[in-house]
Protein backbone atom coordinates (compact mmCIF):
# COMPACT_ATOMS: atom_id res chain seq x y z
CA UNK A 1 0.00 0.00 0.00
CA UNK A 2 1.70 3.33 -1.04
CA UNK A 3 1.42 6.15 1.77
CA UNK A 4 -0.03 9.50 0.06
CA UNK A 5 1.17 12.91 1.30
CA UNK A 6 -1.78 14.05 3.50
CA UNK A 7 -1.95 17.53 6.21
CA UNK A 8 -2.56 15.03 9.26
CA UNK A 9 0.47 15.20 11.41
CA UNK A 10 2.23 12.26 12.68
CA UNK A 11 5.37 13.44 13.01
CA UNK A 12 5.07 13.99 16.63
CA UNK A 13 4.56 10.27 16.95
CA UNK A 14 7.01 9.07 14.52
CA UNK A 15 10.12 10.86 16.67
CA UNK A 16 9.76 8.32 19.43
CA UNK A 17 9.76 5.16 17.54
CA UNK A 18 11.52 2.04 18.09
CA UNK A 19 13.60 1.48 14.77
CA UNK A 20 14.93 -1.76 16.34
CA UNK A 21 11.35 -3.02 16.15
CA UNK A 22 11.36 -6.46 15.41
CA UNK A 23 14.66 -6.49 13.56
CA UNK A 24 16.95 -9.19 13.27
CA UNK A 25 19.53 -7.29 16.06
CA UNK A 26 16.84 -8.01 18.53
CA UNK A 27 17.04 -10.98 20.63
CA UNK A 28 13.16 -12.36 20.31
CA UNK A 29 12.94 -14.86 22.35
CA UNK A 30 15.18 -12.40 25.71
CA UNK A 31 12.38 -9.94 24.35
CA UNK A 32 9.20 -11.76 25.10
CA UNK A 33 10.47 -14.13 28.05
CA UNK A 34 11.26 -10.64 29.64
CA UNK A 35 7.76 -8.98 28.58
CA UNK A 36 6.06 -12.31 30.45
CA UNK A 37 7.99 -12.22 33.51
CA UNK A 38 7.08 -8.73 33.69
CA UNK A 39 3.74 -9.06 33.22
CA UNK A 40 2.95 -12.52 35.43
CA UNK A 41 1.94 -10.37 38.58
CA UNK A 42 -0.91 -8.44 36.55
CA UNK A 43 -4.25 -8.50 37.81
CA UNK A 44 -6.87 -10.13 35.82
CA UNK A 45 -7.05 -8.41 32.02
CA UNK A 46 -9.82 -5.81 31.32
CA UNK A 47 -10.47 -7.31 28.42
CA UNK A 48 -14.07 -7.29 27.30
CA UNK A 49 -13.57 -9.75 24.69
CA UNK A 50 -16.83 -11.32 26.17
CA UNK A 51 -18.74 -14.50 25.24
CA UNK A 52 -20.77 -12.49 22.85
CA UNK A 53 -17.50 -10.58 21.32
CA UNK A 54 -16.13 -14.08 20.52
CA UNK A 55 -19.21 -15.34 18.97
CA UNK A 56 -19.67 -12.18 16.95
CA UNK A 57 -15.35 -12.74 16.02
CA UNK A 58 -16.44 -16.11 15.03
CA UNK A 59 -19.14 -14.76 12.72
CA UNK A 60 -16.54 -12.40 10.86
CA UNK A 61 -14.28 -15.37 9.91
CA UNK A 62 -17.21 -17.24 8.28
CA UNK A 63 -17.94 -13.83 6.89
CA UNK A 64 -15.02 -13.15 5.37
CA UNK A 65 -15.12 -16.90 3.70
CA UNK A 66 -18.04 -16.61 2.59
CA UNK A 67 -17.45 -13.79 0.48
CA UNK A 68 -16.41 -15.15 -2.23
CA UNK A 69 -18.90 -18.02 -1.61
CA UNK A 70 -20.74 -19.01 -5.37
CA UNK A 71 -23.92 -19.40 -3.47
CA UNK A 72 -24.20 -16.19 -2.73
CA UNK A 73 -24.59 -15.33 -6.30
CA UNK A 74 -27.66 -17.59 -7.40
CA UNK A 75 -30.73 -16.35 -8.92
CA UNK A 76 -32.97 -17.13 -5.77
CA UNK A 77 -31.05 -14.16 -3.79
CA UNK A 78 -32.72 -11.59 -6.34
CA UNK A 79 -36.41 -13.26 -5.67
CA UNK A 80 -39.11 -10.86 -5.80
CA UNK A 81 -40.34 -11.91 -2.53
CA UNK A 82 -39.12 -8.85 -0.59
CA UNK A 83 -40.06 -6.59 -3.29
CA UNK A 84 -42.11 -3.36 -2.09
CA UNK A 85 -44.98 -1.76 -2.91
CA UNK A 86 -45.93 0.96 -0.60
CA UNK A 87 -43.86 3.70 -0.04
CA UNK A 88 -41.18 4.92 3.37
CA UNK A 89 -43.94 6.92 4.61
CA UNK A 90 -46.66 4.13 4.46
CA UNK A 91 -44.68 1.83 6.14
CA UNK A 92 -43.36 3.72 8.94
CA UNK A 93 -47.39 4.84 9.02
CA UNK A 94 -48.55 1.79 9.62
CA UNK A 95 -45.81 0.32 11.72
CA UNK A 96 -47.01 3.35 14.19
CA UNK A 97 -50.53 2.19 13.87
CA UNK A 98 -50.91 -1.35 12.93
CA UNK A 99 -46.98 -2.83 12.83
CA UNK A 100 -48.97 -6.42 13.12
CA UNK A 101 -50.22 -6.16 9.61
CA UNK A 102 -47.69 -5.24 7.88
CA UNK A 103 -46.58 -7.85 5.21
CA UNK A 104 -42.75 -9.09 5.29
CA UNK A 105 -41.73 -7.67 1.74
CA UNK A 106 -43.29 -4.18 2.82
CA UNK A 107 -40.13 -3.62 5.47
CA UNK A 108 -38.22 -3.54 2.31
CA UNK A 109 -39.28 -0.31 1.57
CA UNK A 110 -36.95 0.78 3.62
CA UNK A 111 -33.83 0.37 1.14
CA UNK A 112 -31.91 1.96 -1.34
CA UNK A 113 -33.54 5.35 -0.05
CA UNK A 114 -33.82 8.48 -2.01
CA UNK A 115 -32.87 11.97 0.25
CA UNK A 116 -37.10 12.07 0.63
CA UNK A 117 -37.11 8.81 1.74
CA UNK A 118 -34.28 9.98 4.35
CA UNK A 119 -35.99 12.96 5.73
CA UNK A 120 -39.22 10.43 5.97
CA UNK A 121 -37.14 7.83 8.15
CA UNK A 122 -35.79 10.72 10.14
CA UNK A 123 -39.06 12.65 11.25
CA UNK A 124 -41.27 9.49 11.49
CA UNK A 125 -38.84 6.57 13.10
CA UNK A 126 -38.74 8.36 16.43
CA UNK A 127 -42.80 7.94 16.78
CA UNK A 128 -42.57 3.81 16.54
CA UNK A 129 -42.50 1.49 19.36
CA UNK A 130 -39.08 0.54 20.55
CA UNK A 131 -40.25 -3.03 19.53
CA UNK A 132 -41.23 -1.59 16.14
CA UNK A 133 -37.99 -0.34 15.76
CA UNK A 134 -36.45 -3.38 16.70
CA UNK A 135 -38.44 -5.94 14.62
CA UNK A 136 -37.49 -3.24 11.37
CA UNK A 137 -34.13 -3.91 12.02
CA UNK A 138 -34.27 -7.98 12.35
CA UNK A 139 -35.84 -7.54 9.56
CA UNK A 140 -33.97 -5.80 7.09
CA UNK A 141 -31.14 -7.03 8.29
CA UNK A 142 -31.66 -10.82 7.77
CA UNK A 143 -33.01 -9.42 4.28
CA UNK A 144 -29.51 -7.82 3.40
CA UNK A 145 -28.09 -11.23 4.07
CA UNK A 146 -30.24 -12.97 1.90
CA UNK A 147 -30.82 -10.46 -0.88
CA UNK A 148 -28.38 -8.68 -3.43
CA UNK A 149 -30.33 -5.71 -4.13
CA UNK A 150 -31.22 -5.13 -0.73
CA UNK A 151 -29.38 -1.31 0.62
CA UNK A 152 -29.67 -0.32 3.88
CA UNK A 153 -26.54 2.47 4.07
CA UNK A 154 -28.56 5.36 3.71
CA UNK A 155 -31.45 3.82 6.40
CA UNK A 156 -28.70 3.40 9.03
CA UNK A 157 -27.35 6.83 9.09
CA UNK A 158 -30.85 8.18 9.33
CA UNK A 159 -31.21 6.10 12.59
CA UNK A 160 -28.19 6.57 14.40
CA UNK A 161 -30.02 9.03 16.26
CA UNK A 162 -32.25 6.59 17.89
CA UNK A 163 -32.83 6.86 21.46
CA UNK A 164 -31.82 3.15 22.08
CA UNK A 165 -27.99 2.25 22.64
CA UNK A 166 -28.27 -1.32 21.36
CA UNK A 167 -30.38 -0.44 18.21
CA UNK A 168 -27.52 2.69 17.44
CA UNK A 169 -24.76 0.43 17.82
CA UNK A 170 -26.15 -2.71 15.64
CA UNK A 171 -26.81 0.49 13.06
CA UNK A 172 -23.30 1.55 13.04
CA UNK A 173 -21.74 -2.41 12.90
CA UNK A 174 -24.12 -2.82 9.93
CA UNK A 175 -22.72 0.35 8.47
CA UNK A 176 -18.87 -0.65 9.09
CA UNK A 177 -19.04 -3.91 7.66
CA UNK A 178 -20.51 -2.09 4.35
CA UNK A 179 -19.40 0.96 2.44
CA UNK A 180 -20.83 3.68 4.03
CA UNK A 181 -21.95 6.71 1.63
CA UNK A 182 -19.92 10.03 1.79
CA UNK A 183 -22.76 11.60 3.46
CA UNK A 184 -22.76 9.48 6.39
CA UNK A 185 -19.58 10.45 7.38
CA UNK A 186 -20.67 13.70 9.74
CA UNK A 187 -23.26 11.36 11.48
CA UNK A 188 -20.82 8.50 12.11
CA UNK A 189 -18.35 11.15 13.15
CA UNK A 190 -21.17 12.78 15.83
CA UNK A 191 -21.59 9.40 17.51
CA UNK A 192 -17.90 8.99 17.93
CA UNK A 193 -17.54 12.38 19.47
CA UNK A 194 -20.88 12.70 21.49
CA UNK A 195 -22.60 9.48 22.15
CA UNK A 196 -22.84 8.81 25.61
CA UNK A 197 -22.33 4.79 25.66
CA UNK A 198 -18.93 3.51 24.98
CA UNK A 199 -20.10 0.66 22.89
CA UNK A 200 -21.79 2.65 20.30
CA UNK A 201 -18.77 4.80 20.35
CA UNK A 202 -16.67 2.18 19.48
CA UNK A 203 -18.73 1.23 16.65
CA UNK A 204 -19.07 4.53 15.48
CA UNK A 205 -14.80 4.70 15.04
CA UNK A 206 -14.89 0.90 13.67
CA UNK A 207 -17.35 2.06 10.96
CA UNK A 208 -14.74 5.23 10.17
CA UNK A 209 -12.29 2.58 9.16
CA UNK A 210 -14.01 2.57 5.54
CA UNK A 211 -13.45 6.04 4.66
CA UNK A 212 -9.58 5.60 5.66
CA UNK A 213 -9.38 2.83 3.38
CA UNK A 214 -11.40 4.27 0.58
CA UNK A 215 -8.69 7.30 1.40
CA UNK A 216 -5.71 4.99 0.56
CA UNK A 217 -7.01 3.25 -2.54
CA UNK A 218 -7.99 6.98 -4.20
CA UNK A 219 -11.63 6.43 -4.00
CA UNK A 220 -12.58 8.92 -1.96
CA UNK A 221 -12.34 12.30 -1.64
CA UNK A 222 -8.96 13.15 0.44
CA UNK A 223 -10.43 15.59 2.63
CA UNK A 224 -13.55 13.10 3.42
CA UNK A 225 -10.49 10.57 4.34
CA UNK A 226 -8.22 13.24 6.34
CA UNK A 227 -11.28 14.23 8.39
CA UNK A 228 -11.88 10.92 9.23
CA UNK A 229 -8.20 9.93 10.06
CA UNK A 230 -8.07 13.56 11.90
CA UNK A 231 -10.72 12.39 13.87
CA UNK A 232 -9.58 8.78 15.44
CA UNK A 233 -6.08 10.41 16.03
CA UNK A 234 -8.32 12.67 18.49
CA UNK A 235 -9.32 9.43 20.15
CA UNK A 236 -6.20 7.69 20.07
CA UNK A 237 -4.15 10.66 21.49
CA UNK A 238 -6.49 11.29 24.39
CA UNK A 239 -5.54 8.69 27.56
CA UNK A 240 -9.10 9.56 28.60
CA UNK A 241 -10.72 7.45 26.24
CA UNK A 242 -12.38 3.84 26.78
CA UNK A 243 -10.04 1.32 25.72
CA UNK A 244 -12.59 -0.32 23.90
CA UNK A 245 -12.90 2.78 21.51
CA UNK A 246 -9.33 3.00 21.50
CA UNK A 247 -9.00 -0.52 20.10
CA UNK A 248 -11.72 0.20 17.46
CA UNK A 249 -10.16 3.61 16.35
CA UNK A 250 -6.67 1.68 16.08
CA UNK A 251 -7.95 -1.07 14.04
CA UNK A 252 -9.76 1.47 11.57
CA UNK A 253 -6.66 4.02 11.54
CA UNK A 254 -4.59 1.73 10.60
CA UNK A 255 -5.79 1.33 6.75
CA UNK A 256 -4.04 4.15 6.77
CA UNK A 257 -0.29 4.48 4.37
CA UNK A 258 0.86 6.90 7.35
CA UNK A 259 4.05 5.95 8.55
CA UNK A 260 3.30 7.00 12.08
CA UNK A 261 0.51 4.81 12.55
CA UNK A 262 2.93 2.69 13.17
CA UNK A 263 3.89 4.11 16.70
CA UNK A 264 0.40 3.54 17.55
CA UNK A 265 0.11 -0.22 16.71
CA UNK A 266 3.67 -0.40 18.88
CA UNK A 267 2.14 0.84 21.69
CA UNK A 268 -1.06 -1.09 21.62
CA UNK A 269 0.60 -3.97 21.29
CA UNK A 270 2.83 -3.48 24.35
CA UNK A 271 0.32 -2.40 26.83
CA UNK A 272 -0.72 -4.28 29.60
CA UNK A 273 -4.73 -4.71 28.47
CA UNK A 274 -5.57 -7.42 26.36
CA UNK A 275 -8.40 -5.36 24.47
CA UNK A 276 -5.38 -3.21 23.00
CA UNK A 277 -2.99 -5.66 22.09
CA UNK A 278 -5.63 -7.51 20.43
CA UNK A 279 -6.64 -4.68 18.61
CA UNK A 280 -3.09 -4.47 17.65
CA UNK A 281 -2.93 -7.92 15.95
CA UNK A 282 -5.97 -6.64 13.55
CA UNK A 283 -4.40 -3.63 12.73
CA UNK A 284 -1.16 -5.25 11.62
CA UNK A 285 -2.95 -7.19 9.29
CA UNK A 286 -4.86 -4.33 8.07
CA UNK A 287 -1.40 -2.21 7.55
CA UNK A 288 -0.56 -4.21 4.73
CA UNK A 289 3.19 -3.73 6.44
CA UNK A 290 5.04 -7.09 5.90
CA UNK A 291 7.31 -5.48 9.16
CA UNK A 292 4.47 -6.96 11.44
CA UNK A 293 5.09 -10.36 10.31
CA UNK A 294 7.28 -11.50 13.16
CA UNK A 295 5.39 -10.38 15.83
CA UNK A 296 2.46 -11.34 14.37
CA UNK A 297 3.62 -15.02 14.22
CA UNK A 298 5.09 -14.54 17.76
CA UNK A 299 1.89 -14.24 19.25
CA UNK A 300 0.73 -17.44 17.68
CA UNK A 301 1.63 -19.48 20.95
CA UNK A 302 0.04 -16.91 23.10
CA UNK A 303 -2.17 -18.63 25.69
CA UNK A 304 -4.88 -16.16 25.00
CA UNK A 305 -7.40 -17.75 22.42
CA UNK A 306 -8.18 -14.59 21.03
CA UNK A 307 -4.96 -13.32 20.41
CA UNK A 308 -3.67 -16.41 19.12
CA UNK A 309 -7.31 -16.09 16.41
CA UNK A 310 -6.05 -12.49 15.62
CA UNK A 311 -3.37 -13.01 15.14
CA UNK A 312 -3.76 -16.21 12.63
CA UNK A 313 -5.98 -13.59 10.95
CA UNK A 314 -2.95 -11.63 10.68
CA UNK A 315 -0.51 -14.24 9.23
CA UNK A 316 -2.77 -14.95 6.26
CA UNK A 317 -3.48 -11.21 5.70
CA UNK A 318 0.34 -10.11 5.90
CA UNK A 319 1.04 -13.33 3.93
CA UNK A 320 3.46 -14.27 6.25
CA UNK A 321 4.40 -17.67 4.44
CA UNK A 322 7.48 -18.80 7.38
CA UNK A 323 4.18 -18.79 9.95
CA UNK A 324 2.83 -21.98 8.15
CA UNK A 325 3.53 -24.78 9.95
CA UNK A 326 2.68 -22.92 12.84
CA UNK A 327 -0.61 -22.36 11.77
CA UNK A 328 -1.18 -25.84 10.08
CA UNK A 329 -0.62 -26.85 13.90
CA UNK A 330 -3.43 -24.49 15.12
CA UNK A 331 -5.90 -26.30 13.08
CA UNK A 332 -5.66 -28.48 16.01
CA UNK A 333 -6.34 -25.78 18.72
CA UNK A 334 -9.08 -26.35 21.67
CA UNK A 335 -10.92 -23.54 20.73
CA UNK A 336 -12.78 -23.43 17.41
CA UNK A 337 -12.65 -19.47 17.30
CA UNK A 338 -8.68 -19.99 16.78
CA UNK A 339 -9.22 -23.08 14.08
CA UNK A 340 -11.59 -21.06 12.09
CA UNK A 341 -9.15 -18.05 11.91
CA UNK A 342 -5.90 -20.55 11.31
CA UNK A 343 -8.26 -21.56 8.37
CA UNK A 344 -9.12 -18.19 7.00
CA UNK A 345 -5.60 -17.23 7.09
CA UNK A 346 -4.21 -20.96 5.32
CA UNK A 347 -6.63 -19.45 2.20
CA UNK A 348 -4.48 -16.82 2.29
CA UNK A 349 -1.15 -18.10 2.04
CA UNK A 350 -1.84 -21.14 0.00
CA UNK A 351 0.48 -23.85 -0.80
CA UNK A 352 0.22 -27.36 -1.44
CA UNK A 353 0.56 -28.06 2.89
CA UNK A 354 -2.28 -25.59 3.29
CA UNK A 355 -4.23 -26.84 0.54
CA UNK A 356 -4.01 -30.63 1.61
CA UNK A 357 -4.91 -29.74 4.99
CA UNK A 358 -8.05 -27.03 3.99
CA UNK A 359 -8.86 -30.35 1.62
CA UNK A 360 -9.41 -32.87 4.72
CA UNK A 361 -11.08 -30.84 6.74
CA UNK A 362 -13.69 -29.80 3.73
CA UNK A 363 -14.08 -33.83 3.87
CA UNK A 364 -14.93 -34.35 7.31
CA UNK A 365 -18.15 -33.98 9.29
CA UNK A 366 -16.69 -31.49 11.73
CA UNK A 367 -17.86 -27.81 11.48
CA UNK A 368 -15.49 -26.47 9.80
CA UNK A 369 -15.85 -28.26 7.01
CA UNK A 370 -17.68 -25.50 5.34
CA UNK A 371 -15.05 -22.56 6.38
CA UNK A 372 -12.43 -24.81 5.00
CA UNK A 373 -14.25 -25.05 1.52
CA UNK A 374 -14.59 -21.49 1.04
CA UNK A 375 -11.00 -21.26 2.13
CA UNK A 376 -10.38 -23.47 -0.77
CA UNK A 377 -12.68 -21.29 -3.09
CA UNK A 378 -10.05 -18.39 -1.92
CA UNK A 379 -6.77 -20.11 -2.12
CA UNK A 380 -7.69 -19.81 -6.07
CA UNK A 381 -7.61 -16.26 -5.82
CA UNK A 382 -4.82 -15.48 -3.75
CA UNK A 383 -2.64 -18.25 -4.80
CA UNK A 384 -4.32 -18.96 -7.99
CA UNK A 385 -1.81 -18.75 -11.19
CA UNK A 386 -2.58 -14.85 -11.46
CA UNK A 387 -1.52 -14.10 -7.95
CA UNK A 388 2.12 -13.55 -8.92
CA UNK A 389 1.15 -11.26 -11.47
CA UNK A 390 -0.84 -9.02 -9.13
CA UNK A 391 1.35 -9.01 -5.45
CA UNK A 392 -0.54 -7.68 -2.52
CA UNK A 393 2.96 -6.47 -0.77
CA UNK A 394 5.58 -4.27 -3.16
CA UNK A 395 8.37 -5.68 -0.80
CA UNK A 396 10.86 -3.53 -3.23
CA UNK A 397 9.26 -0.62 -3.30
CA UNK A 398 11.87 1.15 -0.26
CA UNK A 399 14.65 -0.07 -2.66
CA UNK A 400 13.57 2.13 -4.97
CA UNK A 401 13.06 5.35 -2.76
CA UNK A 402 16.83 5.62 -1.92
CA UNK A 403 17.03 8.48 0.95
CA UNK A 404 13.68 7.42 2.04
CA UNK A 405 14.42 4.17 3.20
CA UNK A 406 12.93 2.77 6.90
CA UNK A 407 14.93 1.23 9.22
CA UNK A 408 12.44 -1.50 9.66
CA UNK A 409 13.48 -2.50 5.56
CA UNK A 410 16.26 -4.49 6.76
CA UNK A 411 13.66 -6.97 8.14
CA UNK A 412 13.69 -10.58 6.86
CA UNK A 413 10.44 -12.64 6.85
CA UNK A 414 12.87 -15.41 6.49
CA UNK A 415 15.08 -15.78 9.79
CA UNK A 416 12.65 -15.49 12.41
CA UNK A 417 12.66 -19.12 13.14
CA UNK A 418 13.13 -18.74 17.09
CA UNK A 419 10.94 -16.50 18.13
CA UNK A 420 10.63 -17.16 21.92
CA UNK A 421 7.48 -19.64 23.66
CA UNK A 422 4.99 -18.78 25.90
CA UNK A 423 4.87 -20.73 29.02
Amino acid sequence: MTAKKRSVDYDDFEDGFDPELGSDEVDDEAYFDAWREDNEDEEESTSIFTTSAASHRRDFYTRRLADLDEAALEDDATGADHRPTWSPETLLERLATAPETVPHNEYFALSDLTRNGVDVVRRLWPGLAVESRRRVLEVLLAGADAYLDVDLDRFLAAILDDPEADLRQIALETLAESEPAPEALGPIIQRLQRDEDDAVRAAAAAALGYYVLAGELDELDAALAMRAEEVLLTVLTDPAEPIIVQRRALESIAYSGEIGVRQFIEDAYYSPYEELRLGALVAMGRSADIRWRRLARAELGNPSPAMRAEAAVACGELEARSALSDLLALLEDDEQIVRLAAIFALGRLGGKPAHRALTSIAASDTEEAEAAELALEEMLFYAGETADAYPLFEEADAEEEGDDLDPWDDWSDEDDDDLGEYE
